[in-house]
């Protein structure tokens, strides 16, 4: 399991901003997207981590790029 990821997060009129998720972050959004455990090895689709972004600003990212995983 990461101990954090870093993504980029591209909003409409060309602005960005940057989010770190961490551990927790991590297993809540696979736990609620997922509906299973968050497991060593478990993979996580950018889309999934769209939708995450989404619900927790409450608007929608044109795009996410992720920049780093730390383990």
């Amino acid at each position: 399991m990461p101990q954090r990821i870093d993504v980029t997060i591209f909003w409409e009129n060309d602005s960005m901003s940057f989010h770190s998720m961490y551990t927790t972050e991590i297993e809540d959004m696979i736990i609620n997207y997922y509906f299973d455990q968050a497991l060593l090895f478990t993979f996580v689709d950018v889309e999934i981590i769209k939708e995450w972004l989404w619900d927790m600003y409450c608007k929608e990212p044109e795009k996410i790029v992720v920049d780093s995983i730390k383990y």
